[in-house]
């Protein structure tokens, strides 16, 4: 947890959208990365939570949990974003969360040898969005990794 707190302040500092935002850390147990927002600073115009608040917290919550996870297998990686599919399937109306869990061992001992042999990866997560409500947007995105 405390890993995830100081990358959020960090990213805070050096992302200043995060901030205005108002991303928090929701929960981290090594696999799993709740990030959370407000409604109030990622309102739209329908007083429900703009869609670009919603594909930034989805993209980011699958940045941080690779970034984390490369830093936990001691192979600090660059990490982004390359391919993206958001589904919208209701309107967020009040204070929301992004959930993404790591895949299985399977795919991630195939990225490890991949960062190891060849200093890069790519690996797909899938992110979920919500607010009180439940499950309202989904994030399929491909990420690649590359050794710093």
């Amino acid at each position: 947890l405390a890993a995830a707190a100081r990358l959020l302040q960090r990213m805070q500092t050096e992302i200043p959208l995060t901030a205005a935002m108002q991303l928090a850390l929701s929960a981290f147990d090594g696999d799993t990365l709740v990030l959370a927002a407000p409604l109030a600073p990622n309102i739209n115009d329908k007083g429900t939570v703009f869609a670009g608040s919603i594909t930034a917290l989805g993209s980011i919550t699958g940045w941080c949990l690779l970034t984390l996870w490369s830093e936990r297998e001691h192979l600090p990686c660059q990490v982004a974003i390359y391919d993206a599919r958001f589904q919208f399937r209701k309107p967020l109306s009040g204070d929301f969360t992004a959930t993404v869990t790591l895949p299985d061992a399977t795919v991630r001992a195939g990225l490890v040898a991949g960062l190891q042999r060849k200093g890069k990866g790519r690996v797909g997560l899938r992110v979920v969005l919500a607010d009180a409500a439940g499950e309202a947007a989904f994030l399929e995105a491909d990420y690649a990794l590359w050794r710093a």
